[in-house]
């Protein structure tokens, strides 16, 4: 069986904005690209949260001051939203960081 290939920022974009507009289903998106179904919804959180720049290459991981991480901290904790609803809040890349 041969490796799938990445998928490149421009059909993450595509893919996101057609699941946005209502086009195709994440399921579609997930069937077509062959990932799974919550690689698209994190490609929608993604875009949602920084447009299609979200996906550009990166020199250097993002940095995240104290204060970020403990006022996004206190806010999931006092259960002021869900993990992505926090994560897009403090514009924080991806949902594990805030779990760490």
């Amino acid at each position: 069986m041969p490796c799938k290939q990445k998928a490149t920022a421009e059909e993450k974009t595509r893919v996101a904005q057609e699941c946005l507009s209502g086009r195709m289903t994440r399921s579609e998106a997930a069937s077509l690209l062959q990932v799974n179904r919550t690689t698209i919804d994190e490609w929608i959180y993604q875009y949602e949260s920084e447009g299609s720049s979200a996906f550009s290459p990166r020199k250097r991981n993002r940095v995240y001051t104290a204060e970020l991480k403990t006022r996004a901290v206190i806010s999931y904790l006092n259960g002021e939203g869900s993990l992505m609803d926090i994560c897009r809040k403090y514009a924080i890349h991806d949902t594990h960081q805030l779990r760490n």
